[in-house]
């Protein structure tokens, strides 16, 4: 699993640092069970004293494997607190903000709602005489026209 002479990584947790360990032993016991490996690292202080690696939560090999580790911790991290913030904000502001907005919406509807009043046809024309003389027609008059002109031909 590791080699012997080998640089591995472990982050300690409680103190947010990454610590480099060089694996110093591969301890290969035989028993009538089976065989199992251990091994042992020398830690970086002024003793240089070694540690049982089956002791250590978390061990890479590679210390881009500690950073995305990290760094995944980091956006998990910060994603919670966001949550948090946008569960207190929906508390505290969205219900009010949503009846607002929900209070403007209903009154947009209910207006959109309603249908415009019904055009009325244009009474008048405009009839070019001519020579850049324009006249404006009223519609009704010409059927008040023709209609007497109907009365007086079936009158006379």
């Amino acid at each position: 699993m590791y080699e012997v002479g080998q640089t591995i990584y472990t982050i300690l947790e409680d103190k947010y640092k990454v610590v480099p360990l060089k694996v110093a032993e591969q301890i290969v016991t035989k028993t009538l069970e089976g065989e199992t490996v251990s091994y042992k690292a020398i830690m970086p202080n002024k003793k240089l004293s070694k540690i049982d690696l089956s002791k250590l939560d978390n061990i890479y090999t590679d210390i881009n494997i500690v950073k995305n580790y990290m760094l995944e911790n980091a956006e998990a991290a910060i994603n919670n607190v966001l949550k948090e913030t946008i569960t207190v904000e929906n508390k505290y502001f969205k219900v009010k903000e949503d009846i607002v907005a929900c209070n403007i919406e209903t009154k947009d509807s209910i207006i959109n709602s309603i249908p415009p009043p019904p055009k009325k046809p244009d009474e008048t024309i405009k009839v070019d005489l001519g020579d850049g003389v324009k006249a404006n027609l009223n519609i009704k008059s010409i059927e008040t026209v023709l209609d007497q002109k109907k009365n007086e031909h079936i009158t006379s």
